[in-house]
């Protein structure tokens, strides 16, 4: 049936007709606001440490690649810095002591033992962040 044809029905005509508009009680507001349970103030609550390092990260990052680009370029407005030839003799032999000290760290089975172990714990806490994520409302 569609809207016309009710109005044209005998019987929901005299339906409507016999029956009295709904309105509520008096005291319906007031019984209504009562029942409205106020709502807690959001408190503003401290940041993390690690958003702060999160969000400072690639100023950090811009200014590392920028130093790096003026230490190794041999432009004479930067005559006090070290240039490419102190980057080639000093710098890279250094870097290959250090990695064949650490690959003998590491060759350790007690060092190598401590890693997997510290590895797989990482894993899983991520897991278990990631999977045990509580969302706020």
């Amino acid at each position: 049936m569609e809207k016309d044809d009710l109005i044209k029905d005998d019987f929901l005509r005299e339906l409507i007709r016999s029956s009295p508009l709904d309105s509520p009680s008096d005291d319906f507001v007031d019984r209504v606001m009562a029942n409205i349970q106020a709502s807690p103030e959001a408190s503003v609550a401290a940041k993390p440490f690690y958003l702060y390092l999160k969000s400072a990260l690639p100023y950090a990052l811009i200014t590392l690649f920028v130093l790096v680009v003026i230490a190794t370029s041999d432009l004479p407005v930067f005559n006090w810095l070290p240039g490419k030839d102190f980057v080639v003799d000093r710098l890279v032999s250094y870097f290959g002591t250090f990695f064949t000290v650490l690959k003998n760290a590491f060759a350790s089975k007690y060092v190598a033992w401590g890693l997997l172990i510290s590895f797989s714990a990482g894993v899983l806490f991520i897991i278990d962040r990631l999977f045990s994520r509580q969302t706020t409302v």
